[in-house]
């Protein structure tokens, strides 16, 4: 690669460029937020497109804004009035992108939900549209027009009516630009790990709140840049990548999630390509890209503009980090940039970032220890794993770490994480579209079902605690497992699942690795990989599986941004549906 691969509007980009903060805008909603940016800067660019036809790949603020007002128009023509539900079921686009601040405009409160990834998962996708459309029951849905016979069937009798893009030419004649902070904003789905997808409802006010905690805990400068592949109906994507950037006034290159499934070194390239500064992805996505990458010629890659590489939405992998950084410190890429962070769709996105100019933090602790609830030093090598730190909280998010009794855990002490912030949702929404959705806080303090410990004022996040895995009496988190399985041969990155399994004859559970391998036609060749899966994690945790299952690919249930539903997992282990 040479400067000619680099993106015309950045060319002249330079990452020693001293930059002053990126503001907010002084805005009460996303609609006066678009409004207020066209008159200012019209001709800023908000979105790149790589992907989208010509005409889409650049679209400036006053762009956005005629696009939006023929969106809005369409959904207003549809039946949607200020304060009504806007369900878009588009993958990363530019009529997705006009949907949604169409909607804005209409004064609807707007969720996106994903299309179907394969033909082959259609029937699942359906059955979550319909427990969306009856959980917010929308007066409109938006989807592609290759979907819509469908979508009409799945949907025929609940009222909601489907159109399709293109929007047309037609403008909102009486946009909608001032809401009261507490009104409903935008609804956030989420992915659906432990259950069926829950929606989470965000105020004006938690929006914005939301965007300034990234925007101060980044710093997000001027001159800054986003780069995403994430989907948009995750809230890392759309909170993080999508809406705060622009509330921040800076633009965003959005490609869609399949563009990097299908070639994951693209996310690299893309930053190159743009001098991208901001970018953020789960931690399995940095394993993905580092393995892959390994096997690609790069080229003159030069990844010097990344400053900030946030890692969240699933526990951070110390070996992970490593290996990322191993990779990339060959194209100008710095450990200081790389930012493990944690956070969830209830509090609008970011809990807590890891400091900034600082490299990530990783502590040996001991195993064994951490079954009990202690952080503390390792009495053995064999005892010893690393554990990373997520950072500190970013302004207007506080944390605590609380006990069984509600009281704080103290310091290096395990317990349950609870979070309180400005941009916290303002609920659930129950079944059947329940007009006030329920927020159920202890304290003031929402209970984020994640365990955790603190040291030194950082927090460390250790998994979830329905995903638990309790062995004689001890609490494992599947993580450690999975990994060690995944580094036998033939197994993928996120290729792995562990779950507890009841034993009658024990009366305790017992560990159950499910693997996926391309060799599960092979019956000898399943029997080694079993073999060998059960001594590597053997000795690599100190525990040994209880049984060892082996699945073709993509037998393994995820959610639609990428992650294991480990108890979905471990009913079909207990039903010997698997495997």
């Amino acid at each position: 690669m040479s400067t000619l691969d680099i993106h015309p509007d950045r060319r002249h980009y330079r990452p020693s460029d001293p930059a002053d903060p990126a503001l907010l805008l002084d805005a009460r909603t996303v609609a006066e937020a678009l409004v207020e940016r066209a008159r200012r800067e019209p001709a800023a660019v908000a979105y790149y497109l790589p992907d989208e036809p010509e005409a889409d790949r650049r679209i400036t603020v006053s762009d956005l804004l005629v696009r939006a007002h023929a969106a809005g128009a369409a959904l207003i023509a549809a039946g949607v009035t200020p304060g009504a539900r806007v369900c878009l079921c588009l993958d990363t686009s530019a009529p997705l992108l006009a949907g949604l601040f169409g909607a804005a405009l209409a004064g609807a409160v707007p969720s996106v939900l994903e299309p179907p990834l394969t033909a082959g998962r259609r029937e699942l996708w359906l059955d979550r549209v319909r427990h969306i459309a009856a959980v917010a029951q929308p007066a409109v849905l938006v989807c592609d027009d290759l979907l819509r016979a469908d979508l009409e069937a799945a949907l025929d009798g609940s009222g909601v009516t489907v159109i399709s893009p293109p929007f047309g030419y037609g403008a909102v004649a009486q946009p909608v630009l001032g809401s009261r902070p507490d009104d409903p904003a935008f609804m956030q789905f989420t992915s659906g790990t432990t259950g069926a997808a829950k929606g989470i409802v965000l105020s004006h006010r938690a929006v914005f709140a939301a965007a300034a905690a990234i925007g101060g805990g980044g710093p997000f400068l001027d001159g800054d840049v986003m780069v995403s592949w994430l989907p948009l109906h995750h809230d890392m994507g759309m909170i993080g990548a999508t809406l705060t950037p622009f509330l921040l006034s800076l633009p965003s290159v959005l490609v869609r999630p399949m563009a990097f499934g299908s070639k994951p070194d693209r996310w690299l390239r893309l930053i190159h390509e743009y001098r991208g500064t901001l970018s953020p992805a789960p931690n399995f996505a940095y394993r993905l890209v580092t393995a892959v990458a390994r096997r690609t010629d790069l080229g003159e890659l030069d990844l010097s503009s990344w400053r900030a590489a946030f890692n969240g939405a699933e526990v951070v992998d110390a070996a992970t980090l490593h290996d990322f950084l191993d990779l990339t410190a060959r194209y100008g890429f710095h450990p200081r940039h790389l930012r493990p962070c944690y956070g969830m769709a209830e509090l609008g996105l970011a809990a807590t970032f890891s400091p900034v100019g600082t490299s990530p933090r990783v502590e040996l602790l001991s195993r064994s220890a951490l079954t009990e609830g202690r952080a503390v030093p390792p009495e053995s090598d064999d005892d010893a794993h690393p554990y990373v730190s997520c950072g500190v909280p970013v302004p207007g998010v506080k944390i605590r770490v609380a006990d069984e009794s509600g009281l704080d855990a103290g310091d290096a002490r395990v317990g349950r994480i609870l979070v309180s912030a400005e941009s916290m949702m303002s609920g659930y929404l129950e079944g059947a579209g329940a007009a006030n959705p329920v927020l159920e806080l202890h304290d003031g303090w929402l209970d984020t079902g994640d365990l955790g410990f603190q040291l030194g004022g950082e927090l460390f996040v250790t998994g979830r605690s329905k995903d638990l895995v309790i062995l004689a009496g001890r609490n494992y988190q599947p993580q450690p497992f999975e990994l060690a399985a995944e580094t036998v041969a033939g197994i993928r990155p996120g290729g792995a699942a562990a779950v507890g399994v009841l034993d009658p004859a024990t009366g305790t559970e017992r560990l159950v690795l499910v693997v996926e391998t391309k060799h599960h036609r092979d019956a000898g060749m399943c029997a080694a990989t079993a073999d060998e899966v059960t001594d590597v994690v053997s000795r690599r945790t100190g525990v040994r599986p209880g049984r060892v299952l082996v699945v073709p690919p993509r037998t393994l249930p995820k959610t639609s941004s990428g992650k294991l539903q480990r108890p979905r997992v471990a009913a079909l282990v207990v039903a010997g549906t698997i495997g």
